[in-house]
């Protein structure tokens, strides 16, 4: 029996227009790690509205998107000194606390039968390059949404909720496989009071480059039971200027001679991912057990990362009883960058403590560890309980290790 609010919904829907309300909260306890007690809380408050040209005046294949979020909380992370890109809360960024933000609005076009899409708009990269649907199963924000160590490797990988001008074109040659590129403008200010915290700023004067990814990707279906697979490789190329994180202008180590780091023209970044079902549960294309993993490789010149592994496994339906409840258990480490690594040193045998890449000790790697179980409540509302253990906060062996356990919530209408 549907609720008055979902026959308004169906009823729209009829008509080509789809409406998404959500809440998700995501609370955090740290246990230990020199501050054991401390806690946070973030929200995120989300409206997406979808129009379907096709059901309203009949334009075939054209359908735009919108969507509009309220954040607020605080990220627990924080307390620890740890400014890197793994925060017990995935929720929590964005420009942190924000009434309304636009996170973007864009149009898809679908031709050729549906072989060739093309989206234009202000968007997020991550929406449509290494992604995967099981990424925010977790509350660790290495991974929702895609591996961080991108967007923090490189400005032209915007991510949600931040979105730039860009255009997208895919293109299925034949059916499970797909390649895909884009275009992107490169703003280094997203999400800051400098740019517009809101979205809404929709200028160019501040955009630093093109952001240019190309993707190839495989979608197979093996057996009777259609195990379902995602396997995707990528490249990116940001076209901006970076500061060099070792060199002076003479290519030698700017710590060591007191002149200023060069500049350096564009950096390159490279995934590989991959999931696959080993058991299905039910119908549906999480109905199942999945492993997944995957690398990033960012270019470490320029840069605050190297290397970003991870792997993990996901079960939705492993309880006959439960259906809906999924099980994960997701592993990540990344690496810095050894010329950062390199100045670092530099600077801490020099004295200094105030170190290149906000540090106080020359990072190395952060590794974390989460298992969560997400518990269907009634349709509409899940409650996930979460334990997460983080080795090295902020890249740094002289740090205490983490652990935190987590609650998040999801409602939606």
């Amino acid at each position: 029996m549907l609720l008055p609010w979902e026959r308004v919904v169906k009823k729209l829907n009829s008509y080509g227009i789809g409406i998404v309300i959500d809440y998700t909260s995501e609370s955090a306890i740290a246990l230990n790690g020199g501050r054991p007690g401390d806690a946070a809380y973030a929200h995120q408050i989300g409206a997406e509205l979808d129009l379907d040209w096709e059901k309203l005046i009949g334009w075939k294949g054209l359908i735009m998107h919108a969507v509009f979020v309220n954040r607020a909380g605080r990220n627990l992370a924080s307390d620890f000194g740890d400014v890197s890109l793994n925060g017990f809360q995935e929720i929590y960024g964005g420009g942190g606390n924000v009434g309304v933000h636009m996170v973007y609005a864009y149009a898809t076009q679908d031709l050729f039968r549906k072989r060739v899409q093309i989206a234009v708009g202000k968007m997020p990269v991550n929406i449509d390059f290494a992604n995967s649907f099981l990424f925010c199963t977790f509350m660790n924000k290495s991974n929702c949404g895609i591996p961080k160590s991108l967007t923090r490797g490189a400005a032209g990988f915007g991510t949600y909720p931040g979105s730039t001008w860009g255009m997208r074109v895919r293109y299925w040659p034949l059916h499970g496989v797909y390649g895909q590129f884009g275009l992107y403008g490169v703003n280094p200010y997203l999400n800051t009071n400098q740019y517009d915290r809101t979205g809404f700023n929709v200028g160019t004067d501040l955009y630093t480059g093109v952001y240019v990814p190309v993707e190839i990707g495989l979608v197979p279906s093996f057996g009777p039971n259609r195990l379902l697979g995602h396997y995707k490789a990528g490249f990116g190329y940001d076209s901006s200027q970076y500061r060099d994180v070792y060199y002076d202008a003479q290519e030698r180590p700017a710590l060591a001679t007191g002149q200023p780091y060069r500049w350096t023209s564009g950096k390159t970044q490279f995934w590989l991912e991959g999931d696959q079902m080993l058991m299905r549960n039910g119908k549906g294309a999480m109905d199942g057990l999945y492993l997944l993993g995957g690398m990033v490789r960012n270019e470490p010149g320029n840069g605050p990362y190297l290397y970003q592994f991870y792997a993990g496994v996901v079960d939705r339906g492993m309880f006959s009883a439960r259906p809906k409840d999924m099980f994960g258990i997701e592993w990540s480490r990344t690496t810095v960058s050894p010329d950062l690594q390199s100045s670092q040193w530099l600077a801490y045998d020099n004295g200094s403590r105030t170190l290149p890449g906000k540090a106080t000790y020359p990072q190395s790697y952060v590794q974390t560890l989460e298992v969560t179980y997400v518990i269907h409540a009634f349709r509409g509302l899940s409650i996930q309980p979460d334990y997460q253990h983080i080795w090295r906060p902020n890249l740094q062996r002289n740090k205490s290790q983490i652990d935190a356990l987590g609650l998040k919530i999801h409602a939606a209408l």
